[in-house]
């Protein structure tokens, strides 16, 4: 190798191998674990329910968890029902709880399914019900400014609002997904029941 090559590479090769001596030289501390006995730590699995976190824990609405029985509820009137439908539905009509202190903005609805808590409605002034339906339910999966969707494993809720008047009229919707499968069970038998005859 000439000369001057060797005394362009002697000094880089000189610190790669006192930097190679170094490290293997050094001792591991002795409060660190051993890499073989290290922890991995796996990044956490993504939630298959992002945003029903909230929808899931009430589980009904503030108050009321789905499956209570009829009996649980005070202050409801009866709304006629169409011949057939498997649920009934009653009216709130107390003044107690977000929604009673603002029954004159939001009109309150409980369905039952044999005679348990199955959904739960709200129709009123957007501008109102808006704000208390994303105070208990948290951030939601948007679908449009106007359509907002809590999805849990257990319950799910929807909030729609469409121009009324001069204003918007809001819609929320809450669901026990067991209860909602029940229902849709019994609905399927009746019709195959009247189909047979």
């Amino acid at each position: 190798m000439p000369l001057s090559l060797h005394r362009l590479f002697a000094p880089a090769t000189l610190l790669l191998l006192t930097s190679g001596l170094l490290t293997s030289c050094s001792s591991p501390s002795s409060t660190s674990p051993p890499a073989a006995a290290a922890p991995e730590t796996a990044a956490p699995a993504p939630s298959a329910f992002p945003f029903g976190g909230k929808v899931d824990s009430l589980n009904g609405i503030a108050g009321h968890t789905f499956g209570e029985p009829l009996s649980a509820f005070s202050q409801m009137r009866l709304v006629p029902s169409a011949p057939g439908d498997l649920t009934k539905v009653y009216a709130y009509e107390g003044t107690t709880g977000w929604f009673g202190k603002h029954h004159a903005q939001v009109r309150t609805l409980y369905y039952f399914l044999d005679g348990k808590f199955c959904q739960f409605r709200a129709i009123g002034d957007g501008a109102v019900l808006r704000p208390e339906t994303t105070y208990l339910f948290g951030p939601s999966q948007q679908e449009s400014k106007y359509r907002l969707f809590w999805e849990g494993g257990r319950a799910r809720a929807a909030y729609i609002e469409k121009p009324q008047g001069f204003g918007w009229e809001g819609t929320l919707d809450v669901l026990s997904k067991p209860l909602e499968a029940a229902l849709a069970a019994q609905t399927s038998a009746r019709l195959k029941a009247e189909n047979a005859q």
